[in-house]
């Protein structure tokens, strides 16, 4: 057995017969086999599967991309599926055949109680790599010595696939194998064999197919319906640019699919309908930190590419439910159910089709069981927005606590830090001050001393908080929409409430209610204590500032009566401003954004206002 010379590299010949070695159910795999037939051009394909249920195989590839089951029988009467997807490898030869006029056969023994064998395979991402032959060369290193010894079921299915294979060599002159790599050696071995001994199928008195509900397609396609439904789609504009001649053209879509773009495009159009759906924000930050965690949940699984599970847990992780639940929607939905064809349709779980699974689950926000009782949101066309004047309109009280009770945590972070950043490590003597340190007194073992951890102190109290969480400043070569076009200057009502300023959208954008307005910042800053502080935007004194964050942070500095400054941001502020705060004897402590919850960012980042403080006992019923 050698190496095809041919077009196509990847395969494995031996005289006319030319071997694709595959693992079911997987998109690499199905990509291999398409490629391997155009290349090839082969004028019988050949696949591992039973030959007793050829006709209903067939008729199951040829419904393709809509998701056929061919259900049957053992001994037993406990059921046995062979389930047809669009990225199994064997069905997409034989599709392919259907496709191209080849013909094709299921050359595979049909056996009863076949063993659960679960084989610990190289990540076929792979592939997408090196190549398939280097990933077969892998596989045969990596497998375990156990794996030669193989059960008389598998010794059989090998014998009778060489006996099939060496009678259809004789027919035709370039014949395409597609079978499993742990029987692809054997299986090319066997045909040199001069006789094969009479091997029988087992007995199926019930051989039919099936379609799947929409609710089982979401669960037991071994490819999840995102990555066989974009496997699909380039599939068919392969086919469309060949029948129009156009595969010279510059738009000719990349085949095969690269599965980690299709893993960041899914997580990508989810958070566009996180968006849309929940009113919350997704900053970049985001996309960065669930690729690095899935990523490496991943790696420490021994995998290239994670699977939907890990795909799940880490968006919500790394935002939360409803995200995960997006991405979950979206990763499951499969857009080719049809069923034009009426075929009975059969309602299975994961288990009945895979046996055990994991389970996550969501925890959404749901409105209340007695919320039918209640319209809480009109229809809010027919709210209008009209404050009297600048000093009529006012905010909601209970979003007041929640940003109240975030500056004061904020607070003592801090000062946390700047504490932490003060300690020092000393010799113990009388005390052992805030605790021992461990890793220093084992690097100082020789010395026979103790070393014990001593806090600092922090220069004072924090007098002003500043967060941001989008600059909206324009970007190089871009046209620029301002996407927080309202800046204004709050007062706090009474002693327990800071001084405020900020940037956001537009009052009159979105009014959810009668003169009630959701609006979301763009960045804001506090100051305590309240009632001290003029209209920044107009201030002469910030008018040399770069961007809305700059001029926060700067008047931050200013009406700040202690020496910190808290500032939470994508990045920190420049140096110039650090050199600002020093020359008053005052300090910048940075916090990226990214340290902070994404859950409570959400919270606060969306607020109310009212167009006067008579809206304030109607407004919980069109805020939620």
């Amino acid at each position: 057995m050698k190496p095809s010379k041919s077009d196509a590299p990847f395969l494995f010949q031996k005289g006319n017969i030319h071997a694709l070695p595959i693992i079911h159910y997987n998109m690499e795999m199905a990509s291999q086999v398409r490629l391997a037939i155009e290349n090839l051009k082969p004028d019988c394909i050949a696949v591992e599967l039973a030959e007793t249920m050829s006709l209903q195989l067939l008729h199951a590839a040829s419904r393709l991309p809509d998701i056929s089951l061919v259900l049957t029988y053992d001994k037993d009467h406990s059921p046995v599926y062979y389930l047809c997807e669009p990225c199994d490898a064997a069905f997409e030869g034989l599709r392919s055949a259907l496709e191209n006029n080849i013909r094709a056969y299921c050359i595979d023994l049909d056996v009863d109680y076949y063993p659960d064998v679960r084989e610990h395979l190289p990540d076929p991402y792979a592939i997408q790599r090196i190549g398939l032959k280097h990933y077969y060369e892998i596989y045969q290193k990596s497998a375990p010595a156990s794996h030669h010894v193989k059960s008389q079921v598998d010794q059989d299915r090998e014998l009778y696939m060489a006996k099939r294979l060496k009678e259809l060599s004789f027919s035709y002159d370039r014949i395409l194998y597609i079978v499993g790599m742990s029987h692809l050696d054997s299986v090319l071995k066997l045909m040199d064999k001069g006789s094969f001994p009479q091997l029988h199928h087992a007995e199926r008195d019930i051989v039919e197919i099936c379609a799947l509900t929409e609710e089982s397609t979401r669960e037991v396609l071994a490819e999840y319906g995102w990555i066989s439904s974009q496997y699909e789609t380039m599939r068919q504009e392969q086919i469309e640019l060949k029948k129009k001649n156009a595969q010279e053209s510059l738009h000719l879509p990349v085949f095969p699919p690269d599965r980690q773009k299709l893993i960041y495009r899914l997580y990508k159009e989810a958070a566009e309908k996180y968006t849309q759906n929940t009113g919350n924000d997704f900053p970049g930050y985001n996309m960065r930190n669930i690729m690095k965690f899935v990523r490496n949940y991943a790696l420490v699984n021994q995998q290239l590419m994670p699977d939907l599970f890990q795909i799940l847990s880490s968006a919500k992780g790394c935002v939360d439910h409803n995200y995960a639940y997006e991405v979950w929607e979206l990763a499951t939905t499969y857009p080719y159910h049809k069923n034009v064809d009426n075929l009975p349709e059969l309602d299975l779980s994961i288990e009945d089709v895979w046996g055990h699974s994991k389970i996550i689950r969501f925890h959404l926000k749901q409105p209340g069981r007695k919320s039918n009782l209640f319209q809480r949101r009109p229809d809010k066309s027919k709210f209008k927005f009209h404050p009297p004047g600048p000093f009529s309109i006012c905010s909601y009280p209970p979003e007041d606590i929640i940003i109240e009770n975030f500056g004061d945590f904020l607070k003592k972070k801090g000062t946390q830090i700047l504490t932490e950043e003060a300690s020092k490590t000393i010799p113990f003597t009388s005390s052992i001050e805030d605790g021992i340190d461990t890793k220093e007194t084992i690097r100082h073992w020789h010395e026979k001393k103790l070393y014990v951890k001593a806090k600092g102190k922090p220069p004072g109290g924090v007098g002003s908080i500043v967060i941001i969480f989008n600059e909206d400043q324009p970007e190089e070569g871009k046209a620029y929409n301002e996407g927080y076009p309202w800046k204004t200057t709050w007062l706090g009502e009474h002693k327990q409430e800071s001084d405020m300023a900020f940037y956001a959208t537009s009052m009159s954008a979105n009014v959810v209610g009668p003169g009630i307005s959701r609006c979301e910042y763009g960045g804001f800053m506090m100051s305590y204590p309240p009632r001290r502080m003029f209209d920044i935007w107009s201030d002469p004194d910030y008018s040399e500032c770069r961007t809305k964050a700059e001029t926060l942070l700067m008047a931050a500095i200013d009406y700040s009566i202690q020496p910190i400054i808290v500032y939470v941001a994508a990045k920190p502020p420049r140096t110039f401003i650090k050199s600002f705060a020093k020359r008053y004897g005052k300090k910048v402590v940075f916090i990226p954004i990214g340290q902070l919850s994404p859950v409570t960012l959400n919270k606060l980042r969306v607020f109310h206002v009212l167009d006067g403080y008579d809206k304030r006992h109607i407004a919980d019923e069109y805020i939620y």
